[in-house]
């Protein structure tokens, strides 16, 4: 994601109607409120804020489980709040489970639900639909909608064997189990679900610190007999993560996705040395994840990075992003750390040129496909492995320049870092070329009136979204699209510095969760490449710290 070296392409002319010391002011007050946040020992640690999904089915737990706490009250006051929520799942969730916890029948609104479950995978990648439908149906039938008759296992149901990240199999776990005890169905996969439950010791932590794959757990193992005390014991031990406004999270932190994300906007801004070392310092020390047992069932990712300090499960996103930190900061100082991460992305590169998230053998993803690139651009050694990824993402543009959803709400996400991978394109890639002119035609054709993007096109502009489209129009030629765009984010600058607006990242797709400096982070990223890219910018940003 940080500004690649682009020598051989003419910068950006400086857009005539931006004020070039707005724009000295704006960087330097934002690199100020973002580097302000991290930590004495390099990292930057935020609370991933309440969401609507973890706690409904907390409050459900806490009805079946039968706790009376004040928590309990916080956590209802928490989901009456939002019973008049803009997004139509999550009041359909708060209703539900207020319905639950209160005693009230669920209203039988079958179109609804249909709605709500076709959007549901309207918004995710197509190879994770059927296990993302089955999600939807568990968690609606722990609330209390009766379950359709599709969504019962098979009586001979097997446990399945494809490939898959550790995450997914506890995933797959409960809502096999949620959706058995719903359909009193006992077979091969539900006693495999169970032993798999079983493992993760709910009773005593919340596994991996993914609150949401906790609460789904317990619901699945209140349905069996002889659980109960774990289940109370789970809901204990979930209490831990309640926030002060009564919700729970969708998992506990991001500790290394957050500093290595906002270390790359801070470098790109002109941040000091000694402030991205000390952040480069604490990833290293951290690389390879927590050591405990892994439930993957695929090839790991050995030698990565994991989303926190105390998460084992790494990511090719993590690790992608942390080799670009490291190799932007001092390459010698944490060679070692750089060659581990390179191998360990090597390693599970797929048999069609792309790479997947988690574990070797799973479909392969654009958006990591292309984080894959821009962290392996720098090693000649790599460049094989980099031209078949190109390939893949040229197969997989979709026919408006954009590609299949990732990680991200926002479909500027996956392309701003496919025409970063673009950049280590050679010359005369006519393939990548092509992919190029259609992302450059489709980001100015989706810019809004204002200036900036929505997440989709025709969605009202937001932070995230037009930092991107910013990022992707800095490395073609015409300063209007980027000038209109910096004078959108210019406007929106918050009093502190700061930016805010709707979350884009999304775990597990496609519901969105909020850390706030994932806002920050990626409008500070985009200034950070307007300093590479923009004519006369690089001297006006010079010690803008």
């Amino acid at each position: 994601m940080r500004p690649p070296d682009v020598t051989r392409l003419p910068p950006v002319p400086w857009p005539a109607e931006v004020n070039r010391e707005h724009v000295r002011q704006a960087t330097s007050r934002l690199l100020a409120h973002v580097g302000g946040r991290v930590d004495p020992d390099g990292a930057l640690r935020e609370e991933c804020q309440s969401r609507v999904l973890e706690s409904a089915l907390a409050l459900t737990l806490m009805v079946r489980a039968g706790t009376t706490s004040p928590a309990r009250d916080r956590l209802l006051g928490f989901l009456r709040a939002h019973r008049d929520a803009a997004d139509e799942l999550d009041r359909v969730l708060a209703e539900l489970a207020i319905g639950r916890a209160t005693g009230r029948e669920p209203a039988d609104d079958t179109a609804l639900i249909a709605k709500l479950t076709d959007g549901v995978l309207g918004a995710a990648p197509g190879f994770i639909s059927g296990r993302r439908r089955a999600m939807v149906y568990a968690v609606l039938s722990v609330l209390g909608f009766p379950l359709p008759p599709e969504a019962a296992p098979a009586p001979d149901a097997k446990a399945p064997t494809d490939p898959m990240h550790s995450w997914a199999v506890v995933q797959q776990a409960a809502v096999t189990l949620i959706l058995a005890n719903a359909a009193g169905v006992r077979n091969e996969a539900t006693e495999a679900a169970l032993r798999t439950l079983v493992a993760v010791d709910p009773a005593n932590t919340v596994w991996e610190g993914y609150v949401l794959m906790h609460v789904l757990t317990l619901h699945g193992l209140a349905g069996v007999p002889g659980h109960e005390a774990t289940v109370r014991g789970g809901v204990d031990t979930l209490l831990r993560y309640q926030r002060d406004d009564g919700g729970f999270p969708f998992v506990a932190a991001m500790h290394n996705w957050c500093t290595s994300t906002a270390g790359m906007g801070l470098a790109a801004a002109g941040a000091p040395r000694s402030l991205l070392r000390t952040m480069a310092g604490m990833l290293v020390a951290h690389q390879g994840g927590a050591v405990r047992p892994s439930l993957s069932r695929g090839a790991a990712l050995s030698g990565g990075w994991s989303m926190s300090t105390d998460v084992a499960l790494n990511d090719v996103d993590d690790t992608a992003c942390a080799l670009e930190f490291l190799q932007g900061t001092d390459p010698v100082a944490f060679g070692d750390a750089v060659r581990r991460g390179v191998d360990a992305l090597l390693a599970v590169q797929g048999d069609d040129g792309g790479f997947p998230t988690y574990v070797a053998g799973a479909s392969s993803e654009p958006c990591m496909t292309a984080a894959a690139v821009n962290a392996l651009t720098p090693h000649p050694h790599t460049a094989p492995a980099r031209d078949r990824a190109l390939g893949y993402l040229a197969e997989s543009q979709l026919p408006d320049g954009g590609f299949e959803p990732g990680w991200s709400r926002s479909r500027l996400h996956t392309i701003f870092r496919v025409r970063l991978a673009a950049c280590g394109a050679e010359p005369d890639d006519r393939r990548t070329a092509g992919v190029v002119e259609r992302i450059e035609r489709s980001v100015r054709e989706t810019q809004n009136a204002d200036g900036g993007w929505g997440m989709q096109p025709g969605d009202p502009s937001d932070d995230i979204s037009t930092a991107c489209g910013l990022i992707t129009l800095c490395y073609g030629t015409d300063p209007e699209p980027v000038g209109r765009a910096l004078a959108w984010l210019l406007e929106r600058q918050n009093a502190d510095g700061g930016y805010d607006g709707p979350p884009d990242m999304v775990g597990p797709r496609p519901f969105p969760y909020h850390f706030p400096i994932l806002t920050d982070a990626p409008v500070l990223l985009g200034f950070g490449h307007v300093r590479a890219r923009v004519h006369g910018a690089a001297s006006l940003l010079q010690g803008v710290a």
